[in-house]
């Protein structure tokens, strides 16, 4: 009887251990607009963006007249050949190597003696965090530090925005003595510690760290901040400029101020890189690229190879951060003299060795204190054909600066090292492979379930979003000109000014050894006839006045905010939200960028989405940015993208809670959980 009543217990016991550890059943939706998006195929090659089999690689190599059978015949018409081995070599250089050229960065702005301003906090707060990870690692100051005309006391909190990754000893993206790489703004950190790469990091202090450097203003063009303003004047140096003649630079250290306080107006999770002379921020970007094709929120990264990610790519590495290369061109394109641009970026170089004296040429005195151009700005750089000798190169569609990034293929101490255009191509492979990660929340696991999410799916169709958010990637690949979008017009202006004196995209074939020698083979680079009506212009629907690309909708439940100023903002405790999807603010203060990320507080997804989609809501969010002095200086207002799916469309609240679910489970696999 005692033996029955065990074996009776211990069936129980299974039984019931049995139900708890059984696997939840699956739950799906079943619209077909959720299927998952077309993945990069492991042996296929990328043609100048198409995507050829290798039967189709081996025609083309074969109508050029080369030996299908010699892998160096594809690197010879321009055909990357995806492998395991060049996914792992892009991981490896977005994740860890250094961007930027080190002589512009370190020796001119002196980011890492910025970084080291505050490195003993960062060490200290790492240490207090005990292994434990973090998404946004808090400083207390333990001393003053000045920023511009802001003084923050001894004792304040100061949130970088860095992601920690469990038992690190370094923040995600940063290397000493201080050094970046394309990881800090491009990996989050999971509550669990995971690292998330291709998300970005919505919070990152980046205005903070690059305020810090010491020169700071020799990215002036950045901003709209005019160098030869008389309020500027002061003890600045007298230069000559292009034709001879003496002009007296700004006093250094009111630019510093200026440009500083300038930077500290941009809200965490944004940045400006491009060197046009206009206030226009963005956000930063998920990087899940595959088949999104053009890249950059205006697009203007369209040509070339994985279409125009290798632009982008070399963007980041070259025309965005080479400090000194962007003055070759700077008369036609932001209206200041070459040498007046080069006086202002070196006048308060971080490397006081290469401060110019009074009555000099600049470019002569840069060339006297750093005789070899290629261990100075032009390091880890290569002209592109076509572009003209420095420093007078011209931009094409491929490098506005005219460079592209390509460190020596023979340095060994260097992980970008290859033929042309290696670390370019490598981190586009890599970055096309990312997926969106898993939505695993609860209110995604509900949503899916109870119908919603296909609801939601059928309510996309009948508001007309899928006529240009086209499924599977939900983007119709275009650029559409800002009077139709209505969007803050700032950052699709961008590069207009270069658009008449843009040369032939060329680059040099991808067998070509770096240092390149006079006999490289040159590649003509076609230019899309969908978006281009030449390869000497920019894509037709970017003209005359600006424009910005369709975005990929996959991953917005890691992205909020939303559109390209991410000016469509509100935090998780603004709304109050029924079952049904009514809702009413019931925290004013979290609506816009003044209510979050310009407090280096996250934006809510769900009610970041509602606010682009309801109109009474947008309208006071967008009042709420306008009335914020610093994001008006800097062009973030939310403001555009007047596609409505409310009561006024025709809509109930209830649908528009079902499309907010749908929009939200557009994961790597959007119909499951």
């Amino acid at each position: 009887m005692v033996l029955v009543f065990v074996a009776f217990i211990v069936t129980l016991v299974a039984f019931v251990l049995a139900q708890v550890m059984r696997p939840s059943p699956s739950v799906q939706a079943t619209s077909p607009l959720l299927a998952p998006a077309p993945r990069q195929i492991l042996g296929s090659y990328d043609y100048f963006g198409q995507v050829l089999s290798p039967a189709a690689a081996a025609d083309l190599v074969k109508s050029n007249g080369l030996n299908p059978n010699n892998p160096r015949s594809y690197d010879q018409v321009g055909a990357v050949k995806i492998t395991q081995p060049l996914l792992d070599a892009g991981e490896k250089i977005f994740l860890n190597r250094e961007i930027g050229d080190r002589f512009g960065l370190q020796r001119v702005l002196g980011f890492q003696l910025g970084i080291a301003r505050i490195l003993p906090e960062v060490g200290v707060a790492i240490a207090q965090q005990k292994g434990q990870p973090t998404s946004n690692l808090t400083i207390k100051l333990l001393r003053d530090l000045q920023l511009g005309s802001t003084v923050f006391p001894k004792g304040t909190p100061i949130r970088t925005g860095l992601d920690l990754a469990p038992k690190s000893f370094l923040p995600i993206g940063l290397k000493l003595p201080g050094d970046i790489t394309c990881a800090i703004c491009h990996v989050a950190v999971s509550p669990s510690g995971k690292q998330l790469k291709g998300v970005p990091n919505e919070d990152v202090a980046a205005q903070i760290l690059v305020a810090l450097s010491p020169n700071s203003a020799a990215g002036f063009a950045r901003l709209n901040l005019n160098p030869l303003n008389p309020a500027f004047q002061g003890n600045g140096k007298t230069i000559l400029d292009s034709q001879g003649q003496l002009v007296k630079l700004p006093d250094p250290q009111k630019f510093e101020q200026a440009f500083d306080d300038l930077l500290l107006a941009v809200p965490f999770g944004h940045f400006e890189s491009s060197p046009d002379t206009i206030n226009n921020t963005t956000q930063i970007p998920t990087v899940f690229t595959h088949g999104t094709a053009p890249y950059g929120w205006s697009g203007e990264s369209a040509i070339g190879p994985f279409g125009g990610l290798s632009v982008l790519n070399n963007s980041v590495h070259s025309s965005e951060v080479n400090l000194l290369a962007a003055g070759q061109r700077s008369a036609e394109t932001i209206g200041v003299d070459p040498e007046v641009y080069l006086g202002v970026v070196l006048q308060n170089a971080a490397d006081r060795r290469l401060r110019i004296p009074d009555g000099v040429k600049p470019s002569e005195w840069l060339r006297k204190v750093a005789p070899d151009v290629n261990r100075a700005e032009l390091q880890d750089q290569v002209a592109l054909p076509g572009t003209g000798r420095y420093p007078r190169l011209q931009p094409s569609l491929l490098a506005f600066n005219g460079l592209g990034f390509s460190p020596p293929t023979r340095d060994r101490r260097d992980i970008a090292r290859g033929k042309f255009f290696f670390a370019n191509n490598a981190m586009s492979a890599w970055q096309d492979s990312l997926q969106p990660p898993a939505n695993q929340s609860a209110s995604n696991r509900d949503a899916l379930g109870n119908g919603s999410v296909d609801r939601g799916a059928q309510v996309f169709q009948d508001a007309n979003c899928a006529s240009c958010h086209i499924p599977p990637f939900f983007t119709d690949k275009k650029i559409h000109p800002i009077a139709e979008l209505g969007t803050n017009p700032a950052r699709g202006e961008s590069r207009l000014a270069t658009n008449s004196i843009l040369v032939a995209p060329q680059l040099y074939s991808f067998d070509t050894s770096v240092p390149v020698r006079g006999n490289a083979k040159v590649l003509d680079v076609p230019a899309p006839q969908k978006l281009f009506d030449d390869d000497r212009s920019l894509p037709r629907d970017l003209l005359p006045d600006g424009g910005y690309d369709t975005p990929s909708l996959l991953g917005l439940y890691v992205s909020a905010p939303y559109l390209h100023d991410g000016g469509v903002a509100v935090s998780k405790n603004a709304l109050a939200v029924g079952n049904d999807g009514s809702f009413q603010v019931v925290d004013p203060k979290g609506l816009g960028l003044s209510g979050t990320l310009s407090q280096g507080i996250p934006a809510d997804a769900a009610n970041s989405l509602r606010a682009l989609l309801d109109r009474q809501l947008r309208s006071s969010v967008i009042q709420t940015n306008q009335l914020n002095p610093a994001l008006q200086v800097s062009n973030l207002d939310g403001t555009g993208h007047g596609f409505y799916v409310d009561g006024t469309a025709g809509f109930s609240q209830q649908q528009q809670q079902d499309l907010i679910n749908f929009l939200l489970a557009l994961d790597d696999n959007p119909a499951q959980f």
